[in-house]
């Protein structure tokens, strides 16, 4: 559970968007107030040897 930094709510997760090649937002939105919180992530890939690395 994620706490909302607004109303200390409970944070919902509400969609992912692309912002790159290599980065995503995920969208975490609050259903008591409707503040919403950005986590950009670097997307990871998986090389041909079948590890993933950040690359």
């Amino acid at each position: 559970m994620i706490p909302c930094p607004v109303c200390a709510g409970r944070m919902a997760y509400h969609s992912r968007r692309s912002i790159g090649s290599e980065l995503e937002d995920t969208v975490y939105a609050c259903g008591r107030c409707g503040g919403e919180l950005i986590r950009t992530t670097v997307c990871s890939t998986v090389k041909a040897d079948g590890r993933r690395s950040a690359a």
